[in-house]
């Protein structure tokens, strides 16, 4: 890993850091700093090209996942002032070989593969009608449904999966100062608060439209998401970041006696993207934003009354705390949030009378089924479109629109994304992706999270995404996956590199 032209025998801090070996003060390499600018470009994109639902920006977004690996792959020349030991070079590709979850990564996406050359069932149609067709196949492998790549197939999911496992492998790779982890988070934040504020806007102005001129071809759009579901996921995992970076700021200001910080800020921004989750009526979202609020402000004020700071009186974080609470109360007033608890109390008080539940869960039962069929190898990445309807058909509540005879529904998603994962992948790739989260909560385990808030905080806001897609399907949306396959593999660097530093 190390090509050094002076002093052969002495190795730098710096390098030893990397190895996990030392503590170093070095700058962003300037290949770190343009990975930097890709990821942070790669994230902005996704969520601001309509959440990479369509065709045009998933192939934009797998560029930017490509180009991102190929920079945190190339060597790196430090000069003597960069080291501050001497000149060295770094050589990346090591670290790759040694990242578990890039070696499950190609193993799910080699077996994708064997499903997409290895059909079973083809995908005909005629005028508005379609069916599948049986072909011949290799039994004994896994299978998939041979569809349009435009409307979904095992080639299309290959693509969606490969897309945020090459980003995760680049930060894995390419970041290896804090400073770059932070600078990540703080753009994530920045940019979910201004993709919030459109929202907001959009509901002041009464506008339907997204960005105020493109119809939408779906129902009411939250900013650029065009699913409220979608919108609500996004924006929980965005905001419980925000408060990671929030506790991060706060704590280090008490400990350096700073007399200002950048914690009021994300406070602020805090509060504005948690208003936009209650505006995007999800009440899938809005209670794991309840939830995850009462766990921090009882962490907070236990923690105030713990460690009191010095020149941080009671009477200053209560006027603090009584402005954002004003805050809040001024904008539910005005932007009429108790539309959110409305709906989230009648789901409370008529659990499955709801249509919306009830339905979901019928669904739920169905795709159960359909898993139980094929439960070793599944039906295919990306055949749960195809492979649905016959159980679908066995629930007539779940399929005849009611008022409107000889019309049906038509279920693209089981709405519980692991109950899918199964009927796709079955077991085997199910249980690839068991193994990579095995991996990363060992990974959190070894380098001592638990004693650490602000990584914590970022843990829950990983296992809130998770909880959501029990009753959604969070998995399915481009800019949400993507956004939190980073962010794991930016938590596994931050709990290192502090590891590193203790």
């Amino acid at each position: 890993m190390l090509s050094r032209p002076h002093a052969p025998f002495h190795i730098d801090p710096a390098l030893q850091a990397f190895r996990g070996e030392a503590r170093a003060t070095v700058n962003l390499h300037p290949l770190e700093k343009a990975l930097l600018v890709i990821i942070c470009a790669h994230l902005g994109f996704t969520v601001w090209a309509l959440g990479g639902v369509y065709n045009w920006s998933q192939f934009i977004s797998l560029g930017f996942a490509v180009t991102g690996l190929v920079i945190s792959l190339i060597n790196r020349a430090y000069s003597a002032e960069e080291g501050s030991g001497g000149a060295f070079t770094l050589i990346m590709w090591p670290k790759l070989v040694r990242f578990p979850i890039f070696w499950i990564g190609l193993a799910l996406l080699g077996y994708i593969t064997v499903q997409a050359l290895n059909p079973s069932w083809i995908y005909a149609v005629n005028g508005s009608s379609w069916w599948l067709v049986p072909v011949e196949h290799i039994t004994w492998l896994p299978t998939s449904v041979l569809a349009p790549f435009e409307k979904m197939n095992a080639w299309h999911a290959l693509m969606l999966y490969a897309t945020p496992w090459l980003a995760m492998c680049a930060v894995w790779v390419g970041f290896t100062r804090r400073m770059a982890v932070q600078h990540l988070f703080t753009f994530v934040v920045a940019n979910g608060a201004v993709l919030t504020l459109v929202g907001i806007l959009q509901r002041v102005t009464g506008s339907y439209k997204i960005l105020w001129f493109i119809q939408p071809k779906t129902g009411p759009v939250f900013a650029t998401i065009l699913y409220k579901n979608h919108a609500g996921a996004y924006l929980n995992l965005v905001f419980m970041l925000c408060i990671a970076l929030f506790y991060r700021h706060f704590a280090r200001g008490e400990r350096r006696l700073e007399r200002a910080n950048p914690a009021p800020v994300f406070a602020f921004l805090a509060i504005l993207i948690g208003m936009g989750v209650l505006l995007t009526v999800s009440r899938a979202a809005t209670l794991l934003l309840l939830g995850f609020v009462l766990i921090a402000f009882i962490g907070f004020i236990i923690r105030c009354a713990v460690t009191r700071g010095e020149g941080r009186s009671p009477l200053a974080v209560g006027l603090l705390c009584g402005g954002f609470a004003l805050f809040i109360g001024l904008g539910a007033y005005f932007l009429n949030i108790d539309r959110s608890f409305s709906r989230l109390g009648n789901l409370i008080q008529n659990g499955s009378a709801d249509s919306s539940v009830s339905s979901r869960l019928v669904v739920r039962r169905a795709a159960w089924q359909m898993a139980q069929d094929r439960i070793m190898t599944g039906w295919g990445a990306g055949s749960f479109r195809y492979a649905f309807p016959p159980y679908q058909r066995q629930y007539p509540e779940i399929t005849a629109v009611p008022g409107r005879p000889g019309v049906t529904y038509r279920w693209e998603q089981a709405h519980n994304d692991y109950v899918e994962l199964l009927d796709e992948l079955g077991l085997v790739g199910a249980g690839m992706f068991l193994a990579a989260l095995g991996y990363g909560l060992y990974q959190l385990w070894r380098n001592h999270v638990l004693m650490r808030p602000h990584l914590l905080f970022v843990v829950l806001a990983l296992g809130a995404t998770l909880a959501h897609a029990f009753v959604d399907f969070p998995s399915r949306h481009p800019a949400t996956l993507l956004l939190w396959c980073v962010s794991a593999a930016l938590l596994g660097r931050w709990a290192e590199l502090e590891n590193q530093r203790r």
